[in-house]
């Protein structure tokens, strides 16, 4: 790489391409011309990292990794408004996840939107096992997904890899695979997000996930928006104010809060309940409060809290200590009226 650093603090970088073999002792010269240099929003370090800095550069990072460059690990350095931009997910295919480490610094991703027919829509689409998205709060996001069968959620619409630190306030829509932060989580992990948004689906929809499946787990996470499930009339559904069908390793320290409503009937099974619409593994100092319409209790390890027998102060209490338990940083504290997240 040649580096050409500006007085104005703009850094361009040109990757010289067929690199000539260089000889102890030899000397090369090589001309750059940067008389029509343009600035594409990000730059490309030293080590081969990216670091964006604008909408546009978010953008141009997503052409990349959808061109083939999945593995790129990328980092914000400053907040970005997508609002007005025509937004393309990063990731597009099963056969085209992200495997690189994107951390968003703690930075807002304000204002995506996106109305679309592909099967994968979020920020991004598909993140793969060694993918890992941490560190970024998405501001009122507005997904739509008209897919009969796609995967829709705020951070990603389907995952196997890493997801933490991580917020989404707005609205999520879709059919099947709905979830305030992704819409399915097939392996890896989730810990330490959030979820505000609105959720609308019709199969496996969640506040934070519409389904945990395979060796996913889901750790220290919260979900306070609305989940409205669309009954498709021959199907068996399950929503949930956490998760829509949690079929991973575990679900531990977690509540939900949002109400759960559904319009419409089924032919078949109709699951849905405050916390999980159907459970079938284990659930560690969970709690709930919200109106579910339904009532089909899945997971008779979670808690209602009910402010007399139960409180937010009892469930605090029981959600650090499960994490204590396991060694996580992650910590619940209860400043306001409902639990916030912190890491130690």
């Amino acid at each position: 790489f040649i580096t050409c650093t500006f007085t104005n603090g703009k850094t361009f970088v040109y990757k010289m391409k067929n690199a000539t073999d260089w000889q102890a002792g030899g000397e090369y010269t090589y001309t750059v011309s940067l008389a029509a240099a343009k600035d594409l929003g990000y730059t490309i370090e030293s080590n081969g990292s990216y670091t964006v800095t604008s909408a546009d550069g978010l953008m141009n990072i997503a052409k990349l990794v959808n061109g083939g460059k999945t593995d790129i690990n990328i980092t914000l350095t400053a907040d970005i408004d997508l609002t007005g931009k025509n937004w393309t997910p990063i990731g597009t295919s099963f056969s085209n996840k992200y495997t690189g480490t994107f951390d968003g610094g703690g930075h807002t991703i304000k204002g995506l939107t996106v109305t679309t027919n592909d099967q994968f829509v979020g920020l991004f689409g598909s993140i793969g096992y060694a993918g890992t998205v941490k560190n970024v709060m998405m501001e009122d996001v507005q997904i739509t997904s008209n897919r009969s069968s796609g995967f829709a959620g705020g951070v990603a619409g389907y995952s196997d890899g890493t997801i933490e630190n991580c917020s989404v306030s707005g609205s999520v829509s879709g059919t099947v695979y709905v979830g305030g932060v992704v819409g399915a989580q097939w392996n890896g992990s989730i810990t330490g997000c959030s979820s505000s948004a609105t959720v609308k689906g019709t199969v496996y929809v969640g506040g934070v996930a519409g389904q945990t499946n395979g060796g996913a787990t889901l750790t220290a996470c919260y979900a306070t928006g609305n989940v409205i499930i669309e009954i498709a009339p021959k199907k068996n559904i399950s929503g949930g104010g956490l998760v829509g069908t949690n079929g991973g390793k575990g679900v531990r320290a977690c509540y939900a809060t949002g109400n759960v409503t559904s319009t419409g009937s089924s032919t078949g099974n109709v699951h849905i309940f405050g916390l999980l619409g159907d459970n079938y593994t284990t659930v560690t100092a969970c709690y709930w409060k919200n109106n579910q319409e339904r009532g089909y209790k899945t997971a008779p390890e979670s808690t209602k809290v009910d402010g007399t027998y139960v409180t937010w102060e009892n469930a605090v209490d029981a959600m650090n200590r499960a994490l204590q338990n396991v060694g996580s940083e992650w910590r619940y504290e209860l400043k306001g009226a409902l639990p916030t997240l912190r890491k130690q």
